[in-house]
């Protein structure tokens, strides 16, 4: 019973462990090799993807906190850049992460989170 989940690696595999068993015609040994070309070229590791418009925006989003006189919440920092705070808060978190922002929890649980620069 063949698998629900094949990954187009796993099926490649297949292919040339087929063209193996049953002997490869003259005419197919172009096609292993091209088949054991798109094998690699799937295995290989790949380089991650920058978000240059993300990294932009973190960029104004560092601006405006050095500019700030207090700390400030993602509704000030939304209204402050013209934005909707969910993509504040987003962009919030990865900055946290990174260590470049500082989040400073309120007294109470209804204070609301204000954010410096670390």
């Amino acid at each position: 019973m063949a698998e629900k989940n094949m990954t187009q690696v796993q099926a490649l595999e297949i292919a040339v462990e087929l063209m193996n068993e049953f002997g490869v015609l003259d005419e197919h040994v172009e096609a292993r090799g091209i088949i054991e070309g798109m094998i690699a070229k799937r295995k290989a590791p790949r380089k991650p993807r920058v978000n240059k418009e993300a990294e932009a925006f973190r960029a104004e989003l560092v601006e405006v906190l050095r500019g700030a006189d207090e700390p400030m919440t993602n509704a000030e920092l939304a209204a402050e850049m013209a934005v909707k705070p969910q993509k504040i808060a987003n962009n919030i978190r990865v900055l946290e992460k990174a260590g470049v922002v500082l989040r400073h929890r309120g007294e109470k649980a209804s204070d609301k989170d204000t954010f410096t620069l670390a």
